[in-house]
């Protein structure tokens, strides 16, 4: 059932994956949309794309680890959509194979920037504007989300990643920090850790191709970005009185991590 109250949502990392998914998803259960990626034609493509369902969308171009940038979908979302995102889905990040010992060193400040700074970054700025435009009220009436994607290698020590690990291990701390601090002033912070999912991800960051099949054909069928976006939405969508804290989803097969 869609929302009887349309709810103004910034999606990040929107160009594909996971947040492609998540935008479609939320646009289908009529969510007005901002959406974010690095890519300008690409992003563009999607936005074009997801003008298909009866909601409203917005580009904003731009490295979401950047606090203007994430700023710029905040003033956008108030000024053209009229109202503040009651929806922040903190999803642009990047991964690095190996461990401390194998892993390429000269890429380690750029990964905590973009995964561990960028993500803090977005929280601070979303949940700000969700305080200071759309005033959340205690004892809750209206959900406001953070939703923050992490990992299951940020609470389980992966042997072949750990240095990836552990940036979504501080997010995972940093988001529990802010649910604390949010929560009782009416803003639900929730952490999805998905296990093994089926995007670019993988590819883009450089994970050996055979190592990565074979793993799928052990733990498969792996997870699709359709089924985060369904977990994102149902976290979403509940009474402003309940939360969804903190969610694990894996695939069935995939025992560890």
């Amino acid at each position: 059932m869609k929302q009887q109250v349309r709810r103004a949502a910034v999606v990040t990392g929107a160009s594909s994956g996971i947040g492609l998914a998540v935008a479609r998803k939320l646009a289908g259960e009529g969510y007005d949309l901002v959406v974010n990626a690095r890519g300008d034609e690409r992003l563009h493509e999607v936005a074009t794309g997801l003008k298909e369902f009866e909601g409203q969308v917005i580009a904003v171009v731009g490295d979401a680890s950047r606090t203007e940038v994430v700023a710029e979908c905040v003033e956008r979302c108030v000024t053209e959509l009229g109202r503040a995102p009651s929806v922040g889905v903190v999803n642009a990040g990047r991964g690095l194979p190996g461990t401390v010992m194998t892993s390429d060193d000269s890429q380690w400040a750029e990964l905590f920037e973009t995964n561990v700074l960028g993500a803090l970054r977005q929280m601070r700025t979303l949940a700000g504007a969700m305080l200071t435009h759309g005033k959340p009220e205690t004892p809750p009436r209206r959900p406001f989300d953070l939703v923050v994607l992490g990992s299951n290698v940020g609470r389980n020590v992966s042997p072949f990643n750990s240095v990836y690990g552990a940036t979504k291990f501080a997010v995972h701390g940093a988001a529990e920090g802010l649910r604390r601090e949010l929560g009782p002033k009416g803003i639900r912070v929730s952490l999805i850790e998905p296990g093994v999912v089926g995007t670019s991800f993988q590819a883009n960051a450089g994970y050996d191709a055979d190592w990565f099949t074979s793993y799928q054909s052990e733990i498969g069928p792996i997870l699709t970005p359709e089924d985060i976006a369904d977990l994102a939405h149902f976290i979403v969508s509940r009474p402003a009185h309940v939360h969804l804290d903190n969610v694990s989803i894996r695939p069935t097969r995939q025992s560890y991590p």
